[in-house]
């Protein structure tokens, strides 16, 4: 079964057990539950007939002659029952509970990590919004799902046991009982399942939609303001969030849908049936005990049955997501395999750098295109040296930096340091870059975290912080602030100049002392003036550092000690 194949692999071994003691629990409440009701029908028949057999065996076993004390304390031993299914049943609920919490959130841990890991190349045209969706409400409806597979599973064992305890009752009514049961489930499996499962599959599309105008609209705001388009995207939004509630009426009909049906059509079958009987002459008193015996464990069946659809047409609308959960699982399995960056243990030396790094015979064509960015390109980039890339807009020149990086998986070449290849150790090659985009990413932190990025605050040196700010040649602006390092900067930095939002990204990749800087258009966006003061900052770190300078502009890296043009899916060395 698909279903339980794709839970089997998300799963790990530690959730399986806890799985496994959590369905042992589910039977041992299902029959508490069965027993609960059933022990109602000899105690009531007691209250009713008190000359019955059986209670006068059950007042021989205890020893006890008098009729209404036997009662009274058969009344008790009830009371106690109910109070200790009542407190195991609130236990269970806990339990079942605190699973899904639990494991739904490590799930969403698991696979944003797992989406982290992945290889740069797939962000470079994934779709944002339902990387979104998958940790937002894919995986809470796959446990939202596996949680309405084990109250399915606990009513079930009500069920059966209560449909054993009706055939021993009355034999024939329960066949009948059950046959039309089986009918309703059936329909619903064949009917009303596939449909839900439809909606689900247009639910997820829907959501990413959603997403997608909320993150446009946001990320984007400076330029929806100015260009005065907010109309835009929130009718867009509207539009979208107005077919995803056709669908979710939808749903909630159909969910609905199999309750009513299976209360409306047992009821008015067994009514129908004894209609029959009794036109054909059958004794209704006789029936009278039956009958009651009947409809105490109907009053707990049908209700079980029905909650047992609802579940698994819950299940059927929140399957797609679980599909595509697992796709996504599975397509990490087989991208981290094939990764030269995600190994677990590094065992090759650390990389240092002595004499240069050598870019060999790079052949690179980007995903699911045939045309060859690079084919046998070459650079050499000696230590301590300043080495400036010019180029026109797409000929690569960014390309070729995030494949020094690592970023980008070549088909064929070798990028080596002092001779060794970068993913022999691949962290220690990481760990001697310091990068500088063109857009520096800030979040809505203190300039203390902005600079020692994901580090945790107890881990963070002040003293260092301070030290890259003098470098980068902000520290007097940082000191001019009333909070100092603990001023906040707005979202992506909204509050600093285009100058000072670069200069606090070359602070942040001194932070950690590294031997190269990577200098991508890093000031292709500022003005002729701030760019021509930034520069004077970056060469101050001439003969320190080994700097590769991508430059949009040619006085960005006249400075430079060599300088390559890339051209043609090559790169030559050449002047200015």
């Amino acid at each position: 079964m698909k279903l339980v194949k794709e839970l089997n692999y998300i799963l790990d071994k530690k959730q399986k057990s806890h799985l496994a003691v959590l369905a042992v629990l589910i039977l041992i409440g299902g029959i508490l539950e069965a027993v609960g009701v059933t022990a109602i029908l000899p105690v009531a028949q007691a209250i009713i007939d008190p000359e019955t057999a059986y209670v006068a065996v059950i007042g021989d076993i205890l020893g006890i002659e008098d009729t209404t004390t036997l009662i009274v304390l058969l009344l008790i031993v009830l009371m106690f029952l109910f109070v200790i299914k009542s407190v195991y049943m609130i236990f269970l609920q806990y339990v079942q509970n605190r699973f899904i919490a639990n494991n739904r959130n490590r799930m969403i841990s698991r696979v944003l990590r797992e989406f982290l890991n992945r290889p740069y190349e797939f962000y470079l045209d994934a779709d944002i919004p339902t990387v979104f969706r998958i940790t937002d409400a894919d995986i809470p409806q796959v446990f939202s799902m596996l949680l309405n597979l084990i109250l399915m599973t606990t009513e079930s064992v009500v069920a059966v046991c209560l449909g054993v305890v009706s055939l021993v009752v009355s034999f024939q009514i329960t066949c009948f009982m059950i046959i039309v049961l089986l009918f309703m489930t059936l329909i619903i499996m064949k009917v009303i399942k596939p449909n839900l499962r439809k909606y689900g599959e247009k639910n997820l599309k829907v959501q990413s939609r959603i997403a997608k105008w909320r993150i446009e609209a946001i990320y984007g705001i400076k330029d929806v303001k100015v260009l005065h388009r907010e109309s835009f995207f929130a009718d867009n939004y509207e539009k979208t969030g107005e077919i995803g509630a056709v669908i979710a009426k939808k749903y909630a009909i159909l969910n609905a849908l199999p309750k009513i049906l299976m209360e409306m059509v047992f009821l008015v079958s067994i009514l129908g049936y004894l209609a029959i009987v009794i036109a054909n002459g059958a004794d209704v008193v006789a029936l009278v005990p039956q009958l009651s015996a009947l409809a105490v464990a109907a009053s707990r069946l049908l209700p079980s049955v029905s909650r047992i659809n609802t579940y698994m047409t819950n299940a059927a609308y929140e399957q797609p997501c679980l599909d595509f959960l697992y796709e996504n699982l599975d397509m990490n399995k087989l991208a981290l395999a094939n990764s030269k960056t995600n190994k677990k243990e590094w065992n090759a030396p650390a990389l240092s750098l002595t004499k240069e790094i050598r870019l060999q015979g790079i052949e690179y064509a980007y995903p699911n295109t045939d045309k060859e960015i690079f084919s046998g390109a070459d650079m050499v980039i000696p230590k301590g040296k300043s080495v400036g890339i010019m180029g026109t807009s797409g000929a690569g020149k960014s390309t070729i930096v995030d494949i020094l990086l690592g970023l980008l998986t070549v088909k064929k070449g070798r990028i080596t340091c002092d001779g060794k290849d970068i993913f022999d150790n691949y962290p220690s090659w990481l760990a001697m870059i310091g990068y500088i985009p063109q857009s520096i990413y800030l979040v809505d932190e203190p300039i203390r975290n902005n600079i020692a990025f994901g580090i945790a605050d107890d881990e963070i040196s002040d003293d260092r912080i301070w030290e890259v700010l003098e470098e980068a040649q902000l520290k007097e602006f940082v000191e001019s602030l009333p909070q100092g390092l603990d001023t906040t900067i707005g979202d992506r930095g909204v509050r600093l100049s285009g100058g000072q939002r670069q200069r606090l990204g070359i602070a942040r990749a001194l932070y950690h002392d590294p031997e190269i800087l990577v200098f991508d258009e890093a000031t292709s966006a500022l003005d002729n003036e701030t760019e021509r003061v930034l520069m004077e900052a970056i060469n101050g770190f001439h003969g320190r550092k080994t700097m590769i300078i991508i430059a949009h502009r040619l006085n960005t890296i006249e400075q430079c000690d060599m300088i390559y043009r890339v051209e043609n899916g090559k790169i030559y060395e050449t002047t200015l």
